[in-house]
């Protein structure tokens, strides 16, 4: 009986052994999770950004590209102290000039002549930079804003950083990172549409238009071309290449043109405003 038993137990056991080995488990596929959406940073004109104080690099030791044997009016380079500040992060689009042309009812300096920045703008297109500003269009349309036009010093101290770049990103030409002449485009694009960002996140520094500073044309100290005619008879600092600007691979951040201030071209602007001493002390300094 015992063996029956035990018989009996074995085959139920070999039985179960093959009815589990038969059974097939279901393969558990994880479902595909949804991307998580990339966010894509809001472009906000008249965003500004804080520079924080501190020695910047201003100016070049290069000669100029066109004749080697003479130095540039950027030279020398040499180390400016610039106290904070604050910057816009993009250049004045055409809708923003609209906004403040309609609020304050501003007519611009070229009007008479029928030369202004309308002759350029369409509401189809209200991030592209204004442009045909005169010295004074530019200054106003700060002012009205509670801020005002950088100093050349600021604009090159935004724009290169604390380590001084050759260009916003770095000392390396690098092809369309910029809307100049190179990129092929011939004409100012939406503010942001080009990688051209300084270490501090400003926008469109080397590309795009040339932007007026608050700077009368100046030597440089020790530039041995200090008695030039050419420096203080008026003329105001604008900084920056623009779309149409060939030099750019040769040129750098360091670069300076200076223009009679009723000058009409593809000029255009970002605004400034000086930093609280709350403000400057929370930004650090660059040493």
């Amino acid at each position: 009986m015992i063996k029956k038993t035990h018989y009996a137990l074995t085959l139920l056991f070999i039985g179960l052994a093959l009815g589990a080995c038969g059974t097939k488990e279901e393969a558990v596929v994880p479902k595909d999770e949804p991307a998580a959406a990339v966010e894509t940073p809001a472009i906000v004109p008249g965003e500004m950004v804080l520079v924080p104080a501190g020695e910047y690099t201003i100016g070049t030791l290069d000669k100029d590209p066109q004749d080697p044997k003479q130095i540039t009016n950027a030279y020398p380079e040499h180390k400016v102290k610039v106290a904070a500040f604050w910057i816009d992060k993009y250049e004045v689009t055409g809708m923003q000039y609209l906004d403040f042309s309609v609020k304050t009812s501003y007519q611009p300096e070229g009007a008479a002549e029928g030369k202004t920045w309308r002759t350029f703008f369409s509401t189809e297109k209200p991030n592209v930079p204004v442009t045909y500003l005169t010295w004074k269009d530019a200054e106003e349309y700060c002012k009205a804003q509670g801020k005002r036009l950088p100093t050349e010093f600021e604009w090159e101290a935004a724009a290169r950083g604390p380590e001084g770049f050759r260009f916003p990103w770095g000392n390396e030409w690098i092809d369309n990172k910029a809307n100049t002449y190179e990129a092929g485009y011939g004409v100012p694009v939406d503010i942001a549409k080009f990688d051209d960002v300084s270490p501090f996140g400003v926008h469109d520094m080397y590309g795009n238009v040339q932007e007026w500073t608050s700077s009368p044309y100046k030597a440089y100290p020790k530039n041995p071309k200090a008695g030039d005619s050419q420096f203080g008879m008026g003329y105001k600092v604008v900084r920056g290449l623009s779309s149409r600007y060939r030099g750019g691979k040769v040129l750098g951040l360091y670069f300076r043109a200076a223009w009679v201030p009723n000058m009409l071209a593809d000029f255009g602007c970002r605004c400034a405003k000086d930093a609280t001493p709350e403000e400057a002390a929370g930004a650090g300094a660059q040493k």
